[in-house]
C-alpha cells in the first residue's frame, strides 16, 4: 500500500514538471552501445541493427559512441511469458559507475530504462519500430536535459 502511494505521487510529481521520465540525462557526453538479445529466437543479424540503430541516434545528438566507457547504453532483447502467451521484451537503459555519498563505494547504477513488452506479430518490424521508437523518447528526453 505505501509503495502504491510513494508511486502515485511520484508520477504525479513526474508529470507536472514536465519531465519525460524521472531519470536526469544531461551531462551525457559518451558511451558504449551494447545490444544482448537473450533468445536463441533472434536471429544475431539483429545485434547490428540495433547497434546500428543506437550508433546513428547517438550521432545525432552529438554523443560519442567510438571509445570504450564505464557507461553503457544497451538494448536489452528477449521474450517473456505472459500467462499463457510469449512476448517480445525490449528495454533500453543507460546504466554507469557512481559513487555512493555516504560510503564512498562504487556502484553499478541505471541512469536511464525505457521498456517495451509487446506480443510479437512479425518479429522484424516489431522489432525495430519498437527499437527506434524507444531511441526516439531517449533522444527528446536527451535533448530537453541537455538545452
Amino acid at each position: 500500500m505505501k509503495f502504491t502511494k510513494v508511486f502515485i505521487f511520484l508520477s504525479l510529481f513526474a508529470m507536472f514538471v514536465n519531465a519525460q521520465t524521472p531519470f536526469e540525462l544531461s551531462g551525457v557526453k559518451s558511451y558504449y552501445p551494447v545490444v544482448e538479445l537473450n533468445s536463441e529466437k533472434i536471429d544475431k543479424k539483429y545485434k547490428q541493427l540495433l547497434l546500428d540503430m543506437i550508433v546513428q541516434t547517438s550521432t545525432e545528438l552529438g554523443i560519442n559512441t567510438q571509445n570504450f566507457s564505464t557507461r553503457s547504453l544497451a538494448f536489452l532483447v528477449g521474450f517473456i511469458g505472459v500467462g499463457d502467451t510469449i512476448a517480445l521484451k525490449i528495454e533500453l537503459m543507460l546504466g554507469e559507475s557512481a559513487k555512493r555519498l555516504d560510503t564512498k563505494e562504487n556502484i553499478f547504477v541505471i541512469s536511464y530504462m525505457s521498456s517495451r513488452i509487446l506480443v510479437v506479430e512479425e518479429l522484424e518490424s516489431d522489432l525495430l519500430d519498437n527499437a527506434q521508437e524507444l531511441l526516439y523518447n531517449f533522444a527528446l528526453q536527451y535533448k530537453e536535459d541537455n538545452l
